[in-house]
């Protein structure tokens, strides 16, 4: 917990994001070019890269999954992230609710210890005691949760590659590589797992205002065309053995 304290790590977005499907290579030829113009993240390991793990709720019929299938405007996933597959009860875990609104995504997140993750499933009010916990945030957070009586779904896990502009501190990118989808039971175990190809990388660049015109280059060199998926439903689609995109 002391070291995101220390590194003061963002809990609120507001940013446009868009996504990109590309191959390995495409991503290693790009990654040199782009750091004529960025840094990595501060919080990269020794690889350049750090692993994400993500928990999305959803309901038995999948009302996250649907709203964003059927193209919703105004839309909300709810999420736990950690950035480890095994923590200690004192390692962070982000509780994360990301919105669309129109083509805005709006990110709030708190700090929540790992220690209160048995409790949240038992009875999510019991965390409201904590009156060290950012109890405006779980206030919303548990009334999605509890209101539609969601559960967890899918889990989610990636190592990232990501990059922070040196002059735009909000234009960000990031390269997620070797992704995983497995099946979550109520007992917030993974069940079944699957991977994306391996070959296959997801390109991500949030930004606000607009974006650079060296980036509109790359873009254009590799003829990237903008991919409205969404992990989540990617996973969901991908274990539910169903066609998923081309």
């Amino acid at each position: 917990m002391g070291f995101f304290k220390k590194m003061k790590v963002p809990l609120q977005f507001r940013r446009f994001e868009f996504k990109y499907f590309i191959a390995k290579e495409i991503a290693d030829f790009m990654i040199p070019r782009l750091l004529m113009h960025m840094d990595y993240d501060p919080f990269v390991g020794e690889n350049e890269d750090y692993e994400c793990n993500s928990v999305y709720m959803d309901t038995d019929y999948l009302k996250c999954y649907h709203e964003k299938i059927d193209g919703y405007l105004n839309r909300k996933k709810v999420r736990i992230r950690s950035y480890k597959r095994e923590y200690s009860p004192d390692d962070p875990l982000f509780f994360e609710l990301k919105r669309k609104s129109g083509e805005i995504i709006l990110k709030d997140r708190a700090i929540i210890p790992a220690k209160y993750l048995p409790e949240f499933h038992d009875n999510p009010f019991s965390l409201l005691k904590y009156k060290d916990l950012d109890q405006k945030f779980l206030n919303e957070f548990i009334y999605e949760y509890t209101n539609y009586q969601m559960k967890p779904k899918l889990f989610v896990s990636y190592k990232r590659k990501p990059f922070v502009s040196k002059v735009m501190k909000n234009f960000r990118v990031t390269f997620d590589y070797n992704l995983q989808f497995s099946k979550v039971g109520d007992d917030h175990k993974s069940i079944e797992y699957k991977n994306l190809h391996e070959n296959d990388v997801i390109l991500e660049v949030k930004f606000n205002g607009t974006l650079p015109q060296w980036f509109h280059e790359i873009i254009n060199a590799h003829q990237l065309r903008k991919d409205e998926s969404c992990k989540y439903c990617f996973g969901t689609d991908l274990l539910k053995g169903e066609p998923v995109y081309a």
